[in-house]
């Protein structure tokens, strides 16, 4: 296959594996899914590949876990009817609108508790919390002091703090944030064993609320207050303590799918502008991360995947157009995927990552 549109990306276990097996949806026990706000719009496309094909007569349970709008794609999944969930998603996520300009964090906070309301219908947050299969993990944030705090005056200084010592180290995040994992299940089985984490069980009453939180960006969207069976707190962002995931949790018996908008990954929000903060090949030794290609990045409309600025530098008639393109050229994407998947030549299209190895395997890919 040339010119492809998907790369694939593969820690030494999860390559060994897929040369010798080829590729195959029994081999994966869990599934990643990054915050990101729009530019999820770009793997709409293969997550309907995923739902409706490759993962189709799924019969053994396999994890989800997602922070932000990777929580709101993996509710999808474990919905009855999850191909029909993520085209409601879709739909209310780029036909959302605001009354003013400058919407205040309540009207954001509302429109996206209505996407998820629409989404999940009338039994839909039963469906997610007692899947059987499809166990979900939604990770969200529990601000510790002023973090907990809407009154801007409070809040933004406190961001500023904890932006300062994570730079320093990760580690610190633990002072401003507890991370609160909704998990379906008796028993998460996902377990992380960095920062400070508490496991609560998703129920029909909190699913919506705990994937609302699991987006709520701070200052953008008012956090979600005292969800219904966690711990008393103002619930925020996954992303801010888990953006991409660094992948070092536990997980199920198995390898790691993980389809991402970006073929690298940033451990926590305010590692965004961190360089030397980034997942290192390592780390991905039982992961399969399938992403865009930088070729087809460059093809796409003003050459960008979609992101949050989109709001504030498009009028909405021109976002929606331009956003509405985006998934409909990211069929490629899901398209290439699913003929690597099906010819049996995944091992072919590998490009094996070891320690320390993502940013020169990517500029290899870069200058191919």
């Amino acid at each position: 296959m040339k010119n492809t549109s998907c790369i694939l990306l593969a820690g030494a276990n999860a390559a060994h594996q897929i040369r010798e097996e080829g590729l195959r949806q029994e081999q994966f026990s869990t599934l990643v899914g990054a915050s990101g706000g729009p530019k999820w719009l770009v793997i709409s496309q293969l997550d309907r590949v995923l739902m409706g094909e490759f993962f189709k007569g799924r019969r053994d349970p396999i994890a989800t876990l997602g922070s932000s709008i990777g929580s709101f794609r993996n509710m999808c999944y474990a919905m009855a009817e999850p191909l029909e969930a993520l085209e409601c998603l879709e739909y209310g996520y780029i036909h959302q609108s605001y009354a003013s300009d400058k919407p205040t964090p309540a009207e954001i906070t509302a429109a996206g508790e209505q996407i998820l309301l629409n989404v999940l219908g009338e039994n839909g947050a039963g469906e997610v919390a007692g899947n059987p299969l499809w166990h979900s993990h939604f990770v969200t944030v529990r601000g510790r002091g002023p973090l907990a705090s809407e009154k801007r005056a409070f809040l933004a200084p406190a961001l500023f703090a904890s932006a300062m010592a994570n730079a320093l180290s990760r580690h610190s995040l633990s002072a401003f944030w507890e991370r609160v994992v909704f998990h379906s299940g008796s028993d998460a089985a996902v377990r992380f064993g960095n920062l400070s984490t508490v496991d609560t069980a998703l129920s029909a009453d909190n699913v919506c609320a705990a994937v609302l939180a699991s987006g709520s960006i701070p200052l953008v969207m008012a956090g979600v207050r005292n969800p219904a069976g966690a711990p008393q707190g103002n619930y925020r962002d996954g992303g801010i303590t888990d953006y991409h995931f660094d992948l070092r949790f536990s997980h199920p018996q198995g390898l790691v799918l993980y389809p991402h908008f970006f073929p690298f990954m940033v451990p926590g929000w305010f590692d965004k502008g961190l360089s030397w903060r980034r997942v290192r090949g390592d780390a991905m030794s039982s992961t399969l991360l399938v992403a865009p290609s930088p070729a087809f990045v460059a093809k796409l409309p003003y050459g960008k995947i979609p992101d949050r600025n989109d709001f504030y530098k498009m009028g909405r008639e021109e976002r929606i157009r331009y956003w509405k393109k985006v998934v409909e050229l990211s069929k490629w994407v899901a398209d290439d995927f699913h003929e690597v998947w099906q010819s049996g030549r995944a091992a072919d299209h590998l490009i094996e990552v070891g320690f320390d190895d993502i940013p020169h395997k990517l500029h290899q890919v870069r200058a191919a």
